[in-house]
């Protein structure tokens, strides 16, 4: 039995991963599972605790017991935590700066790691920023999507005003530069393309245009 279809989408903040992942799982009819979301999930358990998020041993405790699942259609993906509808409450500011942080903690993506591989095993498209050379190295097919820092601070800006209409260029592009900083150098799974994936650059790029070329790859490849 041909096993169900894995698609890897690894980039950078404001890449345009999740557009594309949604676009890519509505188009071929698979779960779409954005893995940022689960590191929010994490977060947003670590301000409900008592737990001080630099303390690493036990926000990866944390986050090897939490519940975290993820279901719906690509575009109306609902995430819970213990069986609570979170999916609002983990893009509110608070959880967004702790997250990047908790993100680094190898016990962390460890934890959700694992759990991104029981997800996905029932062939998915998967975002994130270690999906094609951590989580699912041998997914059929893998995406790496960049653009550059300034055209990827304005679409982060375009999204974070969604829940904070007093959202700034030149905090977001801070922001996001020290996120990159993070996740490059991180010593767990640092975020890089892997050497067999598709890199595509989007910078003055319509998303739709990406968006035809990464179905060619598919059907090319498949």
């Amino acid at each position: 039995m041909t096993r169900p279809l894995i698609i890897a989408i690894d980039g950078p903040s404001g890449a345009g991963k999740s557009t594309l992942g949604q676009m890519l799982a509505r188009k071929l009819g698979l779960l779409y599972i954005d893995t940022g979301s689960m590191y929010r999930a994490v977060a947003l358990a670590v301000i409900e605790s008592t737990i001080n998020e630099t303390d690493d041993v036990a926000v990866g405790s944390l986050a090897g017991r939490v519940e975290i699942d993820l279901a719906g259609n690509p575009e109306s993906l609902s995430v819970s935590l213990n069986g609570q509808d979170v999916t609002e409450r983990i893009r509110d500011e608070d959880v967004t700066n702790i997250s990047s942080i908790i993100s680094t903690i190898p016990a962390v993506r460890r934890a959700m790691v694992k759990r991104q591989r029981e997800l996905g095993q029932r062939g998915a498209v998967m975002n994130g920023r270690d999906i094609g050379t951590v989580v699912f190295p041998e997914a059929d097919i893998k995406f790496f999507l960049t653009a550059s820092p300034a055209e990827r601070a304005q679409r982060r800006l375009v999204e974070e005003r969604k829940h904070n209409p007093a959202a700034n260029y030149d905090e977001v592009f801070a922001d996001m530069t020290e996120r990159d900083r993070r996740d490059t150098t991180r010593t767990d799974s640092p975020l890089i393309a892997a050497s067999d994936a598709v890199i595509i650059d989007s910078t003055g790029v319509p998303l739709d245009h990406v968006f035809q070329r990464m179905m060619r790859e598919i059907e090319r490849r498949e």
